[in-house]
């Protein structure tokens, strides 16, 4: 899957894509396996919020023009990471069962 990663006063780490990757590329692939890989691009936005907290946007399009977009808001990388993939997780399903 390829997720296209910015970030607005956001520093772009190598940890930073690693974690990415851990947390929301390797748990969407279970799910994405019947695509074609130029299918599964994606966008995430990693951001902060006026009050420090990390805000996260991830947006896909999916065959059938079906968009999935999910944001969250958090006090850490992680957490926000982990929030984000249980919510696409829970919309790829919704979308595989129609």
């Amino acid at each position: 899957m390829n997720i296209q990663i910015t970030g607005d006063n956001f520093n772009l780490s190598d940890s930073v894509k690693k974690l990415v990757d851990e947390k929301i590329n390797q748990k969407l692939e279970k799910f994405l396996t019947s695509f074609a890989p130029e299918m599964k691009t994606a966008t995430l936005r990693i951001e902060y919020d006026k009050f420090k907290n990390i805000h996260l946007s991830f947006d896909m399009y999916l065959p059938g023009k079906e968009k999935i977009f999910s944001e969250t808001t958090h006090k850490f990388l992680e957490s926000a990471l982990v929030d984000l993939g249980d919510q696409l997780e829970r919309q790829i399903k919704k979308y595989r069962s129609l």
